[in-house]
């Protein structure tokens, strides 16, 4: 009950901010400038920790363990981009000189399937035909905006590249960054204070890898199913599939929605194909993968998940779905603190 009054509680709140603010979203998006580079840095953060204390259990300084990190990451990015980056820049190249060429052959598609459903009843062939004229033109849409806003990402190439910094600072202090905070606490709460940033670290630390880990699984299994499939742009879908499937139930959808629309253009079989692959993708990372990584770190019942999710998508979009789940989980993990629930 109390769990559920509180949850009312906060959608009623944010549903008087919409009101009020009508504009929050200009908003919103100054901030998410400012909020970036540090919400990043705590991600490296959590990632780079752990590395950083085994070096410095090994009595080595922990300035000199953050720069082998940052030495080794730069020599592996390095790497990566070496034999990557041509392949890259060719199918993102190709990509905007056939971006037209995609959507009119994926226009033509929806014509073809259009006459197909011409031998159905009247009413239910207008129905069929309006529902389609509105995907199709809702999907050319947003694949156009979705290659227009990728040069938007300049604007906050400022922001992320204060990001090394910040993570060298975090992993260098972060003890010192403890103390600080729990100076700001009375020093009775001291003590349980300093458990539950222990248990919620716990907690968002695994949710955090193990997350990355399966997308990272389901990002190379799905380069694999396009390589093999022949589809055009593969690394680009993949590297697309690799963020989406950040979202659950939603991610997977929202990731393999660009290669369906391009092998559309192709041919129905080559998409039919392609369909099953990343379904089959998807049940071995819901059921194998997931269970054994993931574990219990979000312990939440899927409504829930679903319920944060919507509510995410329709404050911030594609990166409020990211954020939501996350949101969750230290939500949780302050509840289900032991002294809360005493």
């Amino acid at each position: 009950m109390r769990i559920g009054v509180l949850a009312i509680l906060a959608l009623i709140i944010l549903f008087l901010i919409v009101r009020i603010f009508p504009n929050y979203r200009l908003f919103l998006t100054s901030l998410y400038k400012i909020i970036l580079p540090f919400v990043l840095a705590i991600l490296f953060t959590y990632l780079l920790n752990p590395i950083v204390e085994k070096l410095n259990g090994r009595f080595i300084p922990r300035w000199l363990a953050i720069l082998i990190i940052y030495f080794v990451f730069i020599m592996g990015l390095g790497l990566l981009i070496y034999f990557t980056y041509p392949i890259f820049r060719e199918q993102v190249k190709r990509f905007i000189e056939q971006l037209p060429l995609l959507l009119d052959n994926y226009r033509n598609w929806i014509n073809q399937f259009d006459q197909m459903i011409h031998v159905l009843p009247d009413p239910i062939h207008s129905e069929l035909d309006e529902m389609v004229k509105k995907i199709s033109v809702s999907s050319a849409t947003w694949l156009e905006n979705k290659v227009i806003s990728m040069s938007v990402i300049s604007e906050y190439l400022i922001s992320l590249a204060v990001v090394p910094v910040l993570v060298y600072y975090f992993l260098l202090d972060r003890n010192k960054m403890k103390m600080q905070l729990m100076n700001l606490i009375p020093k009775r709460y001291q003590k349980q204070s300093k458990q539950l940033i222990f248990h919620l670290n716990k907690d968002l630390a695994h949710y955090i890898r193990a997350q990355l880990l399966i997308s990272l699984f389901v990002g190379l299994t799905t380069y694999i199913v396009y390589w093999v499939l022949k589809i055009d742009f593969s690394l680009l879908l993949a590297l697309f599939m690799t963020v989406m499937n950040i979202i659950p139930y939603f991610g997977p959808i929202l990731g393999a929605a660009p290669a369906v629309l391009i092998a559309l253009t192709t041919s129905t079989q080559l998409a039919f194909y392609l369909i099953i692959c990343v379904f089959l993708v998807q049940v071995i990372e819901s059921n194998i993968i997931s269970p054994f990584i993931l574990g219990y770190s979000i312990r939440t019942h899927p409504v829930l998940v679903i319920l944060v999710l919507l509510i995410g998508s329709e404050l911030a979009g594609i990166l409020g779905m990211i954020v939501a789940v996350p949101v969750l989980v230290v939500i949780r993990s302050v509840i289900t603190f032991y002294p809360f629930e005493k």
